[in-house]
């Protein structure tokens, strides 16, 4: 789930400036700077410079930072000198999510760091970003029930938001109290996330809005005006976690529900045992799918496909695709088996350790991915035949053919 803290302040005081929060938040920018002047190659500090990120809002992107503070530290029209003045939500991603962006982003299955992506797929990975983090201000805009008041969306308020895309470790955390890795050090694969800064105090400072308010869904009457007040935290968390679902097409698995984890977490008894229900049930699913995976690569095998184009096709008819993952030098990785009745994705050691599709299919493991999209290079994937029949002849049960009569007829065709 997308894990969404509504009033952290990162340890500044939101009762006066917002100036250190705003220049805490220039870390990874200043970081970028340094390396720049290290480098001697205009290419490599022109990538550089395109790498840092400025603040956003609903409608602005790359807002300095001076702008930032100013707007902030003048939006507190009657605000006292002891109340919050801003507070600045986090909105962090689980690897799953952040892998799911970065397909979206990028087409590819597996990004392990955002220094694996070019100028162009790191744009578009960070508008993706950009556009859900403008959706959860809508969300967070929505949750204090002021639409009467005109507090509507997230421009009706006062924010601003970075993405920023490194963590490092700290001493609290369990890797470094266990001792394996260093304080300081930085977190391996993607850590992307969004920092926000937002005003106590909508656009038109009138109205007062704080997310820790400890009111849910009160009702209070002033004359003959009856209205809710409050920021119901949970309502907010579950209603980024469906936009998130929504916007980015993501088959959301119940363990990773934030329902699902907060009834594990403060649940009855009772309540954590139908959730387990739940997740023994999905397990098994996901079982059975490897298992309809296995059956469908083992049955195409029997055909004899020639090559790997040969072979995709022929998976597709079981309503499977064969994906292969492209690393940084353009060479296939690993390959990727994509159920589409559940929507699940499956590395293939995940389905069977011995489903190396390199192994079978060869071509010097020199496709790329301009190779990759053309229908002339996938047919130099041919068939390792000592390997196939090396498979055939040691399957440990028989299978039983489920491919379409329509397969011969398509192979001969394909053969002429």
């Amino acid at each position: 789930m997308p894990i969404s803290k509504p009033h952290s302040t990162l340890g500044a005081d939101n009762k006066g400036s917002c100036s250190n929060l705003a220049i805490y938040l220039e870390k990874e920018n200043e970081e970028l700077d340094r390396t720049i002047k290290k480098s001697s190659s205009m290419s490599e500090i022109s990538q550089l410079e395109n790498r840092k990120q400025g603040f956003f809002t609903a409608s602005e992107i790359n807002i300095s930072t001076i702008d930032v503070i100013s707007s902030i530290d003048n939006n507190k029209r009657k605000l006292g000198a002891n109340d919050a003045k801003y507070f600045a939500p986090t909105i962090s991603f689980s690897e799953n999510e952040l892998g799911h962006i970065a397909f979206l982003a990028t087409g590819k299955r597996e990004v392990t760091s955002v220094f694996d992506l070019n100028s162009s797929e790191l744009e578009q990975f960070n508008n993706l970003i950009r556009e859900y983090g403008r959706k959860v201000m809508d969300n967070y805009a929505l949750n204090f029930n002021r639409q009467d008041k005109g507090i509507k969306t997230g421009a009706d308020l006062v924010y601003f938001a970075k993405i920023e895309h490194f963590r490092k470790y700290k001493g609290t955390d369990k890797e470094v109290i266990n001792r394996k890795e260093i304080s300081g050090e930085y977190k391996k694969g993607l850590q992307s996330h969004i920092h926000i800064i937002v005003s106590r105090k909508d656009k038109t400072q009138i109205l007062k809005l704080s997310p820790t308010c400890n009111e849910k869904q009160t009702n209070r009457k002033i004359g003959n005006n009856e209205y809710q007040v409050g920021f119901d935290r949970v309502k907010w968390i579950n209603s980024n976690e469906k936009t998130f679902d929504e916007h980015f097409n993501y088959k959301r698995k119940e363990l990773e529900k934030f329902q699902n984890q907060n009834i594990l977490k403060n649940g009855s008894p009772q309540d954590k045992h139908e959730i387990n229900k739940k997740l023994e049930i999905e397990s098994i699913n996901m079982d059975d799918i490897k298992k309809q995976i296995r059956n469908a690569h083992f049955n195409v095998l029997r055909t004899k496909p020639n090559n790997l184009k040969e072979y995709q096709q022929r998976m597709i008819k079981f309503a499977i695709q064969v994906l292969p993952t492209i690393n940084k030098g353009d060479f296939t990785q690993e390959n990727h088996f994509f159920h589409e009745k559940s929507g699940i994705d499956f590395k293939a050691s995940e389905v069977d350790q011995n489903l190396k599709l390199n192994e079978l299919f060869s071509a010097d493991n020199k496709t790329t991915k301009q190779l990759q999209q053309t229908e002339p290079s996938l047919e130099d994937w041919k068939i390792n035949t000592e390997k196939l029949v090396s498979i055939l002849s040691f399957l440990p049960f028989e299978i039983a053919l489920a491919v379409d009569d329509e397969l011969p007829k398509r192979k001969r065709v394909i053969r002429n």
